[in-house]
């Protein structure tokens, strides 16, 4: 369990947030959201003891009973699996007692450790690791890579998987899909909903805390509030929120002018001089309540291109590869003005590699790419951040960009882009990912490209600039070709999907849903694959299976399932119970209010009362039934 009573966090002289009183129940998949700089982070190093709070208390797991991926990973020459599997901390000191036990000769000691290390069972510890990388991504053959031969993005999957060996009660998950492809993404889904720990996720990507998360801890005015509901539940309840406020804020604004009205006019007569003095007491007393408004959304746009040509990119039997390997073939596939296509794919099917020969960065080996006449694209690669120049500032850049135009139009211009004042000059070394990721689009944005051709676009970028970026696409007039594993950028702005898929380029008849489903059946498949396979291998080498322990196995795979099962079946049986209470209350205000003799005899504040338990009561009933069908659908995600 994770428990925080009334705890006050502080970076330097800046209070993040105060009285912060909330407790994660065991199995609770937590979203942590709230601005950049808010304090989701510092939380998390408050839990680990690594940020002592100011005030107040947090009771958590012990700190070998918590898990977290690493900022960094060590270059080490460790193999990826063996680097995976260490992250298993019983297995890692049941291998070190042994090693001491055996340094010492002491055969008890060896006796024992070797009967802990036969419970765990390194086999299958092994085997679990194995089927980890695999959901990030890794090819088999990868296990015996060292670990320095990873490119960063990739160490950070490997970090990812050796905190999801761990045996945990809480797992603390920052930002987990930022290096993801959309397919790891889906696996990692289906994964947290099997685990049993507590599980908080910070992260950008709305569909993935949709889909990963039942409820919600959100930071905002210096408070930490919680949500019984996924990051869409929270939206809607935070929207209600502050509509609310807004309206009180306006029932005090009238009463308060009511007030000073009557004390203005009436202060100075005698007659009516106690009246207003009370009055004056009454707006004193009154509490003042601040419209909490939403603040102003940035928004930025891609200007209408000057001309579109009909047919803006055409592939006629392509091959495209590098020199030493072929990575797609006969590709015919072209884009149209207005076509807005996303690109789907798993890892290393040839995503990008079908993007940058769009973009004129990779030469065809075979085949022939037409561009129409005015073609203008506007190119974002993965890489793009790594390109500016981190001595220049924006203004410099867009100076160079365009050395005819005036200083104040560019200014003016990047102020769209939240480059105003003095920011214009700040270097871009000192700038985040996101804020590069800002300048990159305002430097395509510049072109009025008619094709936007984008390779995950949103890796660097926080919530709100994904929406921005969400809505600018959506208005854009050009034609779009996306790659990105944010579903929700996807489902937004394409209306078409491609599969890149065995070296081929296939138009998708299915939707991301239907994508998601195969994901998990090919992973599944492979898995199955790799066990017949295993499976036949431990035949040849052992003889006939040993049936007996097979059945001990599936004992206990349907006792970690009733383990799984258990406290969500309590949690349904308690909400079901809940439901039929409040159905029935509901039914009883129904039945009053539907008698016309109750009119007749009730008071108005009867009326009133009755009216508002019934408002209470329905809104209630909606939560548990939103609830429910949550619980609903954990039990049958459990096999």
């Amino acid at each position: 369990m994770l428990r925080l009573t009334d705890v006050t966090i502080q970076r330097g002289t800046r209070v993040l947030y105060e009285h912060a009183s909330v407790v994660a129940s065991d199995g609770d998949r937590i979203a942590l959201v709230g601005e950049n700089g808010c304090g989701k982070s510092s939380l998390f190093a408050a839990i680990l003891n690594e940020l002592q709070p100011e005030n107040g208390t947090i009771e958590a797991p012990a700190l070998d009973r918590i898990s977290h991926v690493a900022q960094s990973v060590v270059e080490t020459d460790l193999p990826c699996l063996e680097y995976v599997v260490s992250g298993h901390a019983p297995l890692v000191n049941a291998r070190r007692e042994l090693a001491e036990a055996n340094a010492d000769n002491d055969v008890m000691r060896q006796a024992q450790a070797v009967a802990t290390l036969a419970e765990l069972n390194e086999g299958a510890i092994r085997a679990q690791a194995g089927a980890i990388m695999a959901g990030l991504g890794f090819m088999p053959s990868d296990g015996d890579r060292p670990v320095r031969s990873f490119s960063g993005g990739w160490r950070n999957r490997l970090a990812l998987a050796r905190a999801l060996m761990r045996p945990s009660d809480l797992l603390l998950l920052d930002e987990p899909t930022n290096h993801l492809d959309m397919d790891s993404v889906i696996w990692l889904e289906a994964w947290l909903k099997r685990v049993r720990a507590s599980v908080v996720i910070i992260s950008h990507d709305r569909e993935f805390l949709d889909r990963a998360t039942n409820t919600t801890w959100a930071i905002e005015n210096g408070t930490l509030t919680r949500y019984a509901g996924n990051y869409s539940f929270y939206e809607v309840q935070r929207i209600e929120k502050m509509r609310q406020q807004d309206a009180a804020a306006r029932a005090y604004e009238r009463e308060a002018a009511h007030l000073t009205a009557f004390i203005d006019r009436f202060r100075a007569k005698a007659t009516k001089a106690r009246q207003a003095q009370s009055r004056i007491k009454m707006l004193d007393k009154l509490q003042a309540i601040e419209p909490v408004r939403a603040k102003r959304e940035w928004r930025f746009e891609f200007a209408e291109p000057l001309k579109t040509p009909e047919q803006l990119v055409h592939l006629e039997d392509v091959a495209l590869g590098y020199e030493d390997a072929r990575i797609l073939n006969q590709v015919k596939f072209g884009i149209r003005a207005n076509d807005r296509i996303g690109v789907l794919g798993v890892n290393g099917a040839g995503k990008s590699t079908l993007i940058k020969a769009i973009a004129g960065t990779l030469a065809v080996q075979h085949g022939e790419i037409r561009r129409g006449q005015g073609l203008v694209i506007g190119y974002f690669a993965q890489h793009q951040l790594e390109q500016l120049d981190a001595d220049e500032t924006p203004l410099e850049v867009f100076k160079r960009k365009a050395p005819l135009a005036r200083e104040q139009e560019l200014r003016d211009f990047l102020g769209k882009y939240k480059f105003s004042g003095d920011f214009a000059n700040a270097r871009i070394r000192t700038m985040s990912g996101g804020e590069k990721a800002r300048l990159a689009l305002a430097l395509i944005a510049w072109d009025k490209p008619n094709l936007l051709v984008l390779d995950e676009p949103t890796n660097h970028l926080d919530m709100a600039t994904r929406e921005a970026l969400s809505i600018a696409l959506s208005t854009f007039a050009g034609a779009l070709l996306l790659v990105s594993h944010d579903r929700h950028l996807l489902r937004t702005c394409c209306d078409k999907l491609v599969l890149v898929h065995e070296g081929r380029v296939n138009e998708y008849d299915g939707d991301l849903d239907d994508y998601a489903e195969l994901v998990l059946e090919h992973r599944k498949a492979v898995l199955e694959a790799e066990k017949s396979v295993a499976k036949a291998s431990d035949t040849a080498e052992d003889g006939a299976v040993n049936r007996k322990e097979q059945r001990r196995l599936e004992a206990q795979e349907r006792a970690r399932i009733a383990a799984l099962k258990k406290p969500l079946l309590r949690r349904l049986e308690d909400v079901e119970k809940r439901m039929n209470a409040a159905s029935e209350a509901l039914a009883a205000l129904d039945a009053k209010m539907s008698d016309a003799d109750w009119y007749a005899n009730a008071t108005s504040a009867e009326q009133a009362q009755t009216l508002k338990s019934r408002g209470e009561t329905a809104s209630a009933l909606e939560e548990l039934e939103l609830e429910w069908m949550t619980l609903s659908e954990e039990i049958e995600s459990i096999r």
